[in-house]
This record gives structure tokens, C-alpha cells and sequence, in this order.
């Protein structure tokens, strides 16, 4: 609704200029060619929601809290140029679809990473650790997400 409202959909083939720009200085930082910390809230969820509300209920407030990005800790630059896409398409279901699926992709990994490598905390420092292959394969997801914004400025729809 904010891109709506600052006019991003009526604003023609610019904004996805800027997001395939975008992506392309979030792919150098993810390669560690260029460094600069990423906007973020270093904030930790409320402990104390498990003994108010129980582990099922605090498990599910601490997902939404943390899976909203704009609470807690952004590791990759790929959440930023998510927002932008949503920002410039300026629909709220779009926006709400797209970090969802980013929220599954992010998700994922997370789940699946203790079953593929030896030890949980092998997957927390593959995370955290700037070269690690996750932030590698960020980097290409984000030259993709950025190509595919400049491909979409170029088709004839948009004005």
C-alpha cells in the first residue's frame, strides 16, 4: 500500500531501473566486492511470550516478529530489493504474496540445513559467516531478481 501511495505505480519504467541497480550493488555486497551494512533492527524477540502465551502461540508471535524482516536481523541484501519490487508493483496482495515466498525461501534452508550438514551449528555460521555459500548463491538470485526488473522496464506494458 506505501508504494501505492507514494505513486511507484504510476511512476513508469524508473523504479525497476533502480531495482535492477539495486540488485546489482546488493549482489557486489553479497560477493564481497563492495562492503556496507545492510538497514536492520538488531532486535531479539520477547522471551518472556512463552511463559505468557505458551511455546505454541510464542513460536508462532517470534515467526511473524522475525519473519516481517523489518524487526530483527537482515543477514542478506536480497530482502531489500523484495521490498522494492513491492513498493514499485504498489499492490498489497502482490507484496504480501512476494514476502511470502521470500519468507518460504528463507525458511526452507533453515529447515533443511541440519539434515545436510553435520551439526546445527554448522548451518548458524553458514548463515551469519559473509562468505559462505548462501550469501554466494544470494548474490546470483539477486543479478536474476535484478535482470528480471530490467527486463520488465523494457516490456511494452509498462509505461
Amino acid at each position: 500500500m506505501i508504494g501505492h501511495w507514494l505513486g511507484a505505480d504510476t511512476a513508469g519504467r524508473v523504479p525497476f531501473y533502480l531495482i535492477g541497480f539495486l540488485s546489482s550493488v546488493l549482489a557486489a555486497r553479497e560477493w564481497g566486492w563492495l562492503r556496507f551494512r545492510l538497514p536492520e533492527r538488531t532486535l531479539q524477540t520477547e522471551k518472556f511470550w512463552v511463559h505468557e502465551f505458551g511455546f505454541v502461540l510464542a513460536s508462532a508471535m517470534w515467526g511473524m516478529h522475525i519473519g516481517l524482516g523489518f524487526a530483527t536481523r537482515v543477514t542478506y541484501g536480497g530482502f531489500w530489493a523484495l521490498v522494492a519490487v513491492a513498493l514499485a508493483i504498489g499492490d498489497p496482495v502482490y507484496g504480501a504474496l512476494l514476502m511470502l515466498v521470500y519468507w518460504l525461501g528463507r525458511a526452507l534452508p533453515v529447515w533443511v540445513a541440519p539434515r545436510l550438514l553435520e551439526s546445527t551449528s554448522d548451518s548458524i555460521g553458514a548463515i551469519f559467516d559473509p562468505h559462505s555459500v548462501y550469501h554466494r548463491m544470494a548474490g546470483f538470485g539477486l543479478v536474476w531478481s535484478g535482470g528480471v526488473a530490467v527486463l520488465f522496464a523494457l516490456s511494452p506494458q509498462v509505461r
